[in-house]
């Protein structure tokens, strides 16, 4: 806490407003430092979490800083309507869940706020839809990473990590973002280890041990993979392992992990069950997944988002040439190759690019043309086609840097469909997108992937402007 500043006591709010994160916004008047004229006052902003709109809560403040700070409710005492009990133990200290208070019906809408904030000055509100809800909003994800941990009582614990830290972890046995078999795996893991004396992996000390179980499943097969990386190889974890998962897995894999700096990474893998593949399938299309494929977590929802950009692209009529940025294992390029002679898919992921010329194979499909490139270099380009009819960009949480922007604006297609995760850098890419009047927007479609937690997925359509680019 600065030293000028006021100490803040327990204080009672009042919350406007969802923010992005998940907490709740609240304003506070605070005097001048000392000094300074006694007023007028300072409008001091104050987020709150497990907190809803039209909320007054009693509210502690765990970190300060000059313009903001953080707290946590400790008493609710004027209610929403939209507040529930919370149907996790674990709610209110795992990083997991944003919205376990908060009744699922209620949800898309505080999302669609969120999404309308970041976009203000971007679009019009009006061309902003309503948030499409998940069909179902618990045991929808198709991928679930769980991280070894200690108390400082030296007890291991296999879960999520608390909310805050990327240390400290909570036994994630009850988790409801999963499947009942997923929750068994993660109880008969913890107990394998507990049972023969083998530790977690130490982040910051780097003490050597168990460090991840990753489980995935599909939900079009009910194939299920389960993976544990540590970064030793005790006696005996792999017979242990396999007879821990191997009824209710499909594929059961050991991995080496000797990068102690940074996310998990496989050296080397063993596998004990099953060649490490599955299926799953996004409407008429089948995919392979192996234990380094990303695919998208709620297939369900994925396969309504790109069902819709594919609506919207057919009905410009048939277009010679379009191109998938970041295309991963193909789901986009697929849908687009039913309204154009030629697809290109660029992604920067090796792995993906082979995955993704099987699933070509596997369904069929000859007229998508898969490319390895850094998209989010200026050098992509001069792998591209020099005249595109129309652009799918799918990107990470950074969204787009200003090289692809410009490659973007410099092949010029009829229409670019965004697909974002991040409503922060979409509205900055929307505003590089359409500056000078280059592009306009013409619908901003948002989808539920991540019930429960503040994480949205949005489908933009942008229009070139006549007289615009080439």
């Amino acid at each position: 806490m600065p030293r000028h500043a006021h100490p803040l006591p327990e204080l009672e709010l009042d919350i406007e407003k969802i923010v992005h994160g998940g907490q709740g916004l609240a304003r506070i008047a605070l005097p001048r430092r000392p000094g300074d004229p006694a007023a007028p006052t300072d409008r001091y902003v104050v987020f709150v979490d497990d907190a809803l709109p039209g909320e007054r809560v009693a509210a502690s403040v765990y970190q300060r800083k000059r313009s903001h700070a953080f707290a946590r409710a400790t008493d609710v005492r004027r209610a929403s309507p939209d507040r529930v009990l919370p149907d996790c133990p674990r709610f209110g200290r795992c990083g997991g869940c944003s919205f376990r208070h908060c009744r699922y019906a209620a949800q898309p809408a505080y999302k669609k706020a969120v999404l309308l904030e970041a976009l203000h000055g971007v679009c019009d509100p009006a061309l902003v839809r309503d948030v499409v809800p998940s069909p179902a909003s618990d045991d929808y994800r198709g991928k679930m990473v769980f991280a070894f941990g200690e108390t400082l009582e030296g007890e291991l614990r296999l879960g999520m990590h608390r909310r805050g830290s990327y240390i400290h972890v909570l036994d994630a046995d009850c988790c409801r973002l999963q499947s009942a078999a997923s929750r068994e795996l993660v109880r008969r893991v913890r107990q394998m280890a507990v049972r023969h004396g083998w530790g977690a992996f130490h982040e910051i000390r780097k003490t050597p041990g168990l460090r991840t179980l990753s489980v995935r499943e599909s939900r079009a097969t009910g194939e299920r993979m389960a993976e544990l990386s540590t970064t030793e190889l005790f006696p005996g974890l792999a017979e242990a392992f396999l007879e821990t998962a191997g009824d209710l897995a499909g594929s059961v894999i050991l991995s080496l992990d000797r990068h102690l700096h940074g996310p998990p990474h496989a050296d080397e893998r063993t596998f004990l069950k099953g060649d490490g593949w599955m299926e799953e399938r996004l409407n008429e299309f089948r995919f392979r997944i192996g234990p380094d494929t990303f695919f998208q977590n709620n297939p369900a929802q994925a396969a309504a988002l790109f069902s819709r950009l594919r609506e919207m692209a057919r009905a410009g009529g048939r277009r010679k040439t379009a191109l998938d940025l970041f295309s991963g294992t193909g789901p986009i390029a697929f849908h687009l190759a039913e309204v154009a002679d030629t697809v290109v898919a660029a992604e920067t992921w090796a792995p993906s690019v082979a995955v993704a010329k099987e699933n070509a194979l596997t369904n069929g499909i000859a007229n998508v043309r898969f490319l390895e490139a850094d998209v989010n270099a200026s050098s992509a380009g001069a792998f591209f086609p020099e005249k595109v009819d129309l652009v799918a960009v799918d990107p990470p949480r950074p969204g787009l840097s200003e090289d692809a922007v410009a490659v973007l604006r410099a092949l010029s297609p009829g229409e670019i469909y965004y697909v974002s995760c991040n409503p922060a850098t979409l509205a900055r890419d929307l505003k590089r997108l359409c500056e000078g009047g280059a592009y306009a927007i013409s619908s901003v479609e948002p989808y539920d992937f991540f019930p429960h937690t503040f994480h949205l997925e949005t489908l933009v359509r942008l229009e070139k402007q006549k007289g615009a680019g080439a």
